[in-house]
């Protein structure tokens, strides 16, 4: 008998994706994010849009569980 299984996809986040998912986790707003980082709101959102479709979610706090699950933070202490 022959038992197979997959990993889960890999998933790659830049460095400013991770920056804002660190934030998120923080519970900065966007606007914040944005000032935190030196960078538009806009550009935020650009990130946040390219981070939900990488994780596979659609709202921040998904997207941070998923960062956690993941990996890619860690709960705060």
């Amino acid at each position: 008998m022959t038992v197979t299984f997959s990993l889960a996809p890999t998933v790659d986040l830049t460095v400013r994706e991770l920056e804002i998912i660190e934030h998120l986790a923080e519970g900065f707003s966007n606007k914040e994010i944005a000032a935190a980082l030196n960078v538009s709101a806009r550009t935020v959102n650009f990130h946040l849009d390219n981070v939900y479709s990488k994780l596979g979610v659609n709202t921040r706090t998904e997207a941070v569980m998923a960062a956690l699950k993941q990996g890619f933070i860690q709960k705060p202490s």
